[in-house]
């Protein structure tokens, strides 16, 4: 296995953009759902990589189909934490058996309403750099202003019946993928497949995924001068706007650890999700 010097160097011998994980990393399915993976399959900085079948990863539930269900059971998943703020439960249900437990953890501010720009889904027209720029203030509010509640899913994920856990919002993208992202970084996956399994998303996702969660807004957030900057956003991944908020992580806590145990967690819940996820 290849050294890694640095957490944002290359792994060597690796393009980070073409690196596909040995495990659920790489994807999984649950029928109808888009965005579906594990974090499984992952270099870490000390040699080591990360474990398939404990965290998962998808874009709403709701999208599934008949299948969808038995791809659930398939995967063993116990816990679904969905992440996604009450307006978006009451627009887009979906229904679970008895034996996969469903928690609601919204990690959106409280007074956050369609079409403010704050779901990640709708905002002002913007390409690129532009668009991260747009969605960076929503990205800091959900690390910093719901940083208990991340760590309260990172806690329960250390506990003997918390896993395997599927985590999702809406795309699986921003709220999901800031809190996979945290988890990869605190298990020690280099910052450069953290950030470029982040990005991911935008390809991930198809024209049926936006028309469908288009078609499910609210009338009045889908004014005309709206629609071309909620389309971009609702589909983008910017690999700079994780970059950056994990850079801006480091510089507030000195780590992505330091952030953990500023927020919630003990150090003994760090080392057993390590020991757990890392082999």
């Amino acid at each position: 296995m290849a050294e890694h010097q640095t957490q944002s160097g290359p792994v060597q011998g690796k393009n980070k953009e073409d690196f596909v994980p040995e495990g659920d990393g790489r994807g999984i399915t649950i029928s109808g759902v888009p965005n579906a993976r594990g974090i499984g399959g992952f270099p870490t900085l000390d040699g080591r990589r990360t474990k398939s079948g404990l965290f998962f990863r998808s874009a709403g539930l709701n999208f599934m189909d008949e299948g969808g269900v038995d791809d659930l059971h398939r995967l063993g998943v116990k816990l679904v934490v969905d992440l996604r703020a009450p307006w978006e439960v009451s627009q887009w249900p979906y229904q679970l058996p008895d034996d996969i437990k469903v928690e609601r953890v919204s990690l959106l501010s409280e007074d956050s309403q369609p079409g403010d720009g704050s779901d990640g889904t709708l905002g002002e027209q913007a390409q690129g750099e532009e668009l991260g720029m747009q969605m960076a203030p929503m990205y800091r509010d959900i690390a910093f202003g719901s940083a208990g509640k991340i760590m309260g899913i990172l806690k329960e994920l250390a506990t003997g019946d918390g896993h395997p856990m599927l985590i999702h919002c809406t795309a699986g993208k921003d709220r999901t993928g800031i809190t996979a992202g945290i988890l990869m970084s605190l298990l020690g996956v280099q910052e450069d497949m953290v950030v470029s399994s982040y990005a991911q998303s935008a390809g991930n996702l198809g024209q049926a995924f936006k028309e469908a969660v288009l078609k499910g807004l609210p009338a009045d957030a889908q004014g005309a001068d709206d629609l071309e900057g909620a389309q971009s956003a609702l589909l983008a991944s910017p690999p700079a706007l994780l970059q950056g908020l994990l850079q801006e992580i480091r510089q507030r806590f000195g780590s992505v650890e330091g952030y953990c145990l500023r927020n919630g967690m003990e150090p003994a819940e760090v080392q057993t999700l390590r020991d757990l996820f890392l082999e």
